[in-house]
């Protein structure tokens, strides 16, 4: 049996291991013969580390002063101290992995009572930089390739403690190690301040600094999966309401939500989204920002705006209100120069913009057909309108936006008679994106000849702090374009 020298002992002795549990690991003295063999010997200057597989020496790597590493040649590539990974306990406790950079820390780990403990065997990889990781299409021959041996006592084992140095090798060591490994079982360590491994925490701060850090181990984040304890801290949803009580109690408003409304042309739709957006503004002090190819801004949107607002004799006043609440997206108005493609991500453009340039709190996409719907060449329409709708509800999310698109109906709402039947929001062009995917679906449908509008609530996602679904009678006057409310039957008016 290959014995540990003095010079071996006071090297273990002096980075605070226990003789022992270095000599249960094989660990031993030897001298250096040309060609890089080691012969043991109790007063050899080279420390050595055998790697077991299966209770076989199979490969061993060797220590030299000042701090001169290699390894016996031809030797398998495995972990240090593998045949753990054969341990039934390990996998039928369910116990987590330590992976260190080196086989000290993997001593320092056993010695501190983690014996679920492996080392790698290469070290660490000098740094790549911007993130990037080592092919792991090369494993099977590369750097990793006794990862690459162990892969299926991997895949039984619970977690992995990725226990590299608090340096840059040793970081580039731990993203190879998890990319492999994957994230979600994965757990990094925080070492004391002034320490970059175990060993160094077990020098300066003692076994229960050790042990302290694995049992800290932090997992790594995992993109999408979260807890409680990741969310931060708010309150109930803030709503707002719409400036028309009867249709409150089916449709309050929130900062991000994305609302999809349908009905037949000159039913109502776009002069009820300008009601909606001059009581917003009023209530709320939300500006908008309003994508209309189908209508221009001047005379037509000026125009109806004016009459919302009370009229052309204080149009002065009342231009002054829309150029500080409505900006408008589309072609140069002084160039009418129309050389770009109004596609969804154009609109989500310029909406950007208007955040930071205006402070909109809605974009109106009034029509949809308007758009240029750039599919992709494989994409099919329902995929595409999936697609852009997430893409818009991103939007609206990430900047505190309502989003308001208003969709014409399939023309086959008509019926044989020539009557219409009662509009869904599955009778939306393309797909079922359009009931799915909204916080409320909203159908505007002309009653009679005089001015009565059904306005429905089809879709409620976050009933009931939003609203429930239902529908309200309104009157739209022909001259003012007003919305206005009518008494609905055993509502109450809030007082």
């Amino acid at each position: 049996m290959n014995a540990l020298g003095p010079i071996g002992m006071k090297f273990i002795e002096d980075r605070a291991i226990n003789i022992e549990t270095a000599v249960r690991y094989g660990v031993y003295t030897g001298e250096r013969r040309d060609g890089g063999s080691v012969v043991p010997s109790v007063a050899g200057r080279v420390i050595a580390f055998p790697y077991f597989e299966n209770s076989i020496v199979v490969s061993e790597k060797y220590r030299a002063p000042p701090k001169v590493f290699w390894q016996r040649k031809g030797g398998k590539k495995v972990f240090w101290n593998t045949d753990v990974l054969n341990d039934a306990a390990l996998v039928g406790s369910g116990a987590l992995l330590v992976i260190t950079e080196g086989e000290i820390d993997a001593l320092t780990a056993i010695d501190c009572g983690w014996p679920f403990t492996v080392s790698v065997l290469d070290g660490a990889p000098p740094p790549r930089g911007n993130g990037a990781i080592e092919d792991p299409r090369n494993d099977h021959t590369g750097r990793y390739e006794y990862l690459w041996n162990a892969r299926e006592q991997l895949k039984r084992v619970r977690g992995f403690i990725i226990a590299t140095d608090d340096d840059p090798p040793g970081r580039q060591l731990a993203s190879d190690l998890v990319s492999r490994l994957t994230a979600a079982r994965c757990f990094f360590l925080k070492y004391p301040a002034g320490c970059k491994d175990l060993n160094d925490v077990r020098m300066r701060h003692g076994v229960e600094a050790v042990t302290h850090v694995l049992n800290t181990a932090q997992p790594y984040p995992v993109r999408g999966v979260y807890q409680l304890s990741d969310f931060p801290l708010a309150g109930r949803l803030e709503t707002y309401d719409t400036g028309w009580w009867t249709l409150d109690q089916h449709l309050m408003l929130f900062a991000g939500e994305f609302i999809v409304i349908t009905g037949v042309p000159g039913h109502g739709k776009s002069t009820f989204v300008l009601n909606l957006i001059a009581n917003l503004a009023d209530r709320h002090g939300w500006r908008a920002a309003m994508f209309s190819p189908e209508m221009p801004v001047v005379p037509t949107l000026r125009d109806i705006v004016r009459c919302i607002r009370g009229g052309h004799s204080e149009r002065d006043d009342i231009d002054h209100w829309t150029q500080d609440n409505i900006c408008f997206i589309g072609n140069d108005p002084a160039t009418r120069d129309d050389d770009d493609d109004h596609t969804i991500e154009w609109v989500i453009e310029r909406a950007t913009d208007a955040v930071w340039r205006h402070g909109i709190r809605v974009l109106v996409i009034d029509p949809w057909n308007e758009l240029e719907h750039a599919r992709g060449k494989h994409e099919t329409l329902a995929e595409y309108q999936g697609r852009a709708i997430r893409m818009l509800k991103r939007f609206g999310q990430q900047h505190g936006v309502v989003v308001i698109v208003v969709a014409h109906p399939t023309k086959d709402v008509v019926q044989r008679d020539g009557k219409l039947r009662q509009l869904s929001l599955y009778d939306i062009d393309g797909s079922a994106h359009w009931y799915n995917k909204p916080d409320h679906g909203i159908v505007i449908e002309r009653m009679d000849d005089i001015g009565m509008v059904e306005v429905r609530v089809a879709k409620v996602r976050l009933s009931p702090e939003t609203g429930e679904r239902g529908k309200v009678r309104m009157r739209l006057d022909r001259t003012s374009k007003r919305f206005e409310t009518l008494d609905q039957g055993n509502a109450m008016r809030p007082s």
